[in-house]
C-alpha cells in the first residue's frame, strides 16, 4: 500500500483510541485542582498522579504479554470499560485519598489498553506501512488528547462532576458503537518450546528494545512533570482553567498534527534512531524553558514545541519495536514500553513535587527537561547499528 491510506483495522484502531483518549484526557486539567479543592496539598497531587502511573507501569508488561497469549481485543475493550468507570467513580468521592484510590483503577485501564491496542496495530499493518501505521494511530490518540483537555476545562465551568459524566458517556459509546467492529489481526501460532523465560530473554537481549524503553522513561518523566504540575502553575500565574485546557490541547494537536507525515517520511528515509534523538533534544529543551514563562501566549509556543517533539520521537519509537520484534512477543515489547511510559509519569510526579516545594516550579521543569536530553546518551549507546527487522 502506497501515499497516507491506513488499511481497515488500523482506522477502527484509530477511532477507538480517539474515543478513549478524548473521554480519559477530559480529565487531564481537572483532576488536580479538583483534588486540591477536596484539600490535597500539592505533593499529594504528585502523589495521586504516582499511583495511577505505578498502577499503569507495573500492569503494562504482565497485560502486554496476557494479549500475546489470549487475544488484543478483549483487553482493549476492558480498558475502555475500566476507563469509564473511572470518570463515573470520581463522581463519588469527597476525599483526596479517594481521588487517589480512584486513579489507581484509571492505571488498570490504561495497562489493559495501551499495549494491547500498539501491538494490534502492528499486527494487522504489512511491514513496509509501519510508519505511517503508527503515525496514524497515534495522531488519532493525540486528536483525543487534543480535543479532550479543552472540552473537559469548557465542561467543567459547569462543575468537575459534569465533566466527569460527560467523560464516562463518550467511552461507553465508544465501546457500544466501535468494539463489535473491531476486525481480529491474524492468528499467531507460537512455537512449542517457547515459554515465558525465553519470551523475557528474547526481550531483554534486543538492544533496540532496550534503547527505545530508555528514551520512552526519560521522555515520559519530563512530560510527567507538566502532565501533574503544570495545572497548578498555570493557576498560580493566573491563567484560567480553561486556558490551561486549551494549553495542553495545543500541545496534542501539534503532536498528532505532525505524525503521519512524519511517520511516512521515516518509512520512506529510514534511520528511525535519528528521528528519536532529534525529536528528544527538542522536547526537552521545551519542557526546561516552561518555569521561565508566566504569560499565555509564550506557554502556547512552548507546549506546541513540546508536542512537535514527541511527534517526532515516539512515532520512531513505536516503529522500531514493532519491527525489531516478531509477532508473538510483540505484546511483551509493547508492555514493556508502556511500562516504561507510566513508570516515568509515576517517578516524576512522586518526585518532582517534592523539588517544587522547595526550590519552585521553575526549578522542577529544567531538571525534568535536563535529564531527558541525558538520556540520549544512554538511547545512542545501547541502540544498535543494524537492529533486528
Amino acid at each position: 500500500m502506497n501515499g497516507f491510506a491506513a488499511p481497515a483495522p488500523v482506522f477502527v484502531a484509530c477511532a477507538l483510541s480517539f474515543i478513549l483518549y478524548l473521554g480519559a484526557y477530559m480529565r487531564l486539567p481537572l483532576v488536580p485542582l479538583f483534588a486540591s479543592d477536596l484539600g490535597a496539598t500539592t505533593v499529594q497531587v504528585g502523589m495521586i498522579n504516582a499511583g495511577f502511573m505505578v498502577a499503569a507501569a507495573l500492569l503494562s508488561l504482565p497485560l502486554g504479554l496476557v494479549s500475546d497469549r489470549l487475544g488484543r481485543k478483549r483487553l482493549i475493550l476492558s480498558g475502555m470499560a475500566i476507563s469509564g468507570l473511572t470518570s463515573l467513580f470520581l463522581l463519588l468521592v469527597r476525599t483526596p485519598l479517594q481521588v487517589g484510590a480512584v486513579y489507581l483503577f484509571a492505571g488498570v485501564g490504561l495497562a489493559c489498553f495501551s499495549p494491547s491496542m500498539m501491538s494490534y496495530v502492528g499486527d494487522v499493518s504489512p511491514p513496509h506501512f509501519l510508519g505511517r501505521a503508527y503515525g496514524w494511530y497515534t495522531s488519532s490518540l493525540y486528536l483525543g488528547m487534543a480535543a479532550g483537555p479543552g472540552l473537559g476545562g469548557a465542561i467543567a465551568d459547569g462543575g468537575f462532576r459534569t465533566a466527569f459524566l460527560f467523560s464516562a458517556a463518550v467511552i461507553a459509546a465508544g465501546i457500544l458503537v466501535g468494539g463489535p467492529r473491531m476486525p481480529a489481526p491474524p492468528a499467531v501460532i507460537r512455537p512449542a518450546t517457547t515459554d515465558l523465560a525465553a519470551d523475557f530473554r528474547e526481550i531483554v537481549g534486543n538492544r533496540a528494545v532496550l534503547a527505545c524503553w530508555t528514551a520512552t522513561f526519560f521522555s515520559t518523566y519530563a512530560w510527567g512533570a507538566l502532565f501533574a504540575f503544570f495545572p497548578l502553575y498555570a493557576r498560580n500565574a493566573g491563567i484560567s482553567v480553561t486556558h490551561t485546557g486549551l494549553i495542553f490541547t495545543c500541545q496534542a494537536a501539534a503532536n498528532a498534527a505532525i505524525r503521519i507525515p512524519v511517520g511516512h517520511l521515516a518509512d520512506r528515509t529510514g534511520k528511525r534512531e535519528r528521528y528519536i534523538v532529534a525529536g528528544n533534544l527538542f522536547f526537552a529543551l521545551c519542557i526546561a524553558l516552561i518555569g521561565a514563562f508566566r504569560g499565555a501566549v509564550p506557554l502556547y509556543l512552548l507546549f506546541f514545541g513540546i508536542g512537535g517533539g514527541m511527534a517526532v520521537a515516539f512515532t520512531a519509537i513505536g516503529a522500531v519495536l514493532s519491527e525489531a520484534v516478531p509477532t508473538r512477543v510483540r505484546g511483551l515489547a509493547m508492555g514493556g514500553y508502556n511500562t516504561c511510559i507510566y513508570g516515568g509519569f509515576a517517578v516524576s510526579a512522586a518526585t518532582l513535587g517534592a523539588v517544587i516545594s522547595r526550590f519552585g516550579f521553575a526549578a522542577g521543569f529544567a531538571a525534568a527537561g535536563g535529564l531527558c536530553a541525558l538520556s540520549i546518551v544512554t538511547f545512542a549507546l545501547l541502540f544498535p547499528p543494524s537492529p533486528a527487522r
